[in-house]
Parts: structure tokens; sequence; C-alpha cells
């Protein structure tokens, strides 16, 4: 019998390939929260610093983390690493 028409087999590389996604798209879920918070943390840290009346720097590095977040996938999904 062939294996590549058995469909445990095939059942069993639908199952590897969803959870493969899971995993993939998990891990950027948390890396965009990971670079936004340290955004805000040096923020907050700058705004501390420079005690500025409102928090501009924290809403700043939050931003700015977040457009860098995009700009580090743009490049992933261009070389096909996702």
């Amino acid at each position: 019998m062939d294996n590549s028409t058995d469909p445990d087999k095939k059942k069993k590389l639908l199952d590897n390939k969803t959870a493969k996604n899971y995993m993939k798209y998990s891990g950027m879920a948390f890396q965009i929260a990971a670079y936004v918070l340290v955004g805000i943390f040096l923020g907050k840290q700058l705004d501390k610093y420079l005690e500025t009346s409102r928090p501009y720097f924290t809403a700043l590095g939050a931003i700015l983390f977040l457009v860098a977040f995009f700009i580090k996938l743009m490049n992933d999904l261009k070389r096909g690493d996702l």
C-alpha cells in the first residue's frame, strides 16, 4: 500500500502543519507584545528622567517599537522566514 495515500498519514501531516502554524502565529503575538512592552518601559524611564508632565515618551516608545516590529515582520515575509 502506498503511504502517500494513507488517510492516517495525511491526517498526521495536516495536524503537524496546523500545529506549526499555531506555534508560528502565537510566537508572533508574544513578539509584538514584547516589542511594545519594551517601548513602553523605555519611554516611561525617559519620561521619569526628563520629568515630563505627560507621558509623551511612553507613547512615542510604544509607537516606535510597534513600527519596528512591523518592519521586522515585512523583512521576514520578504525573506520567506514566515
